[in-house]
């Protein structure tokens, strides 16, 4: 009797491993089917911005209609109001608005600007106003008005439009070229 009791117990404590095993063994698969379905699912990210309107996308290689707007109109106007005071807070934050390819040149490109309006006391406004904006291609065209003064002294006024084209990776997107346009007539 202690014999087929032992044995009893033997079999429940190999069937509670049998048991044990299979359920292993299925939360593995069940953690595989959902690393692949999970590697294969598009990651798109959506900011609400804190006032009413509508919500931004950037995620998957692209940028909503939205989002690239108002980014080109951010980044334009970061890199465009420059004064000899905010140079170094505006190439820090082209630095930040880059693509990480363009990262230096841009820098570099800002840092220059800053440089020769130092030396003739200039300081440089931005105001957009019409701004066209191509998802598919990540581009945003921006035009407005360039405002300059030396010293305190306005000097000029002129109209201007500017192309920026953006990258997206890993839902970030980022400043790949900036370059200006020929103003219409």
């Amino acid at each position: 009797m202690k014999r087929e009791r032992m044995e009893a117990q033997r079999r429940q404590v190999r069937d509670g491993r049998a048991a044990l095993a299979a359920l292993l063994g299925l939360s593995l698969l069940a953690n595989l089917a959902l690393s692949i379905g999970l590697a294969s699912v598009e990651r798109m990210t959506v900011l609400v911005p804190a006032v009413a309107g509508p919500a931004w996308e950037v995620g998957g290689g692209r940028a909503g209609l939205r989002y690239l707007e108002d980014m080109g109109r951010t980044v334009a106007v970061t890199l465009l109001t420059l004064t000899p005071e905010n140079a170094e807070h505006a190439r820090e934050a082209a630095a930040r608005l880059a693509h990480a390819s363009a990262r230096g040149a841009i820098g570099a490109w800002v840092a220059a600007e800053a440089g020769r309006m130092a030396r003739r006391d200039l300081s440089t406004a931005f105001y957009p106003g019409r701004i066209e904006a191509d998802p598919g291609r990540l581009t945003v065209v921006v035009g407005g008005e360039l405002a300059t003064w030396v010293g305190r002294e306005p000097v000029s006024r002129e109209r201007k439009r500017y192309r920026l084209s953006f990258r997206v990776d890993a839902g970030r997107i980022g400043l790949l070229r900036f370059e200006e346009l020929e103003e219409k007539k």
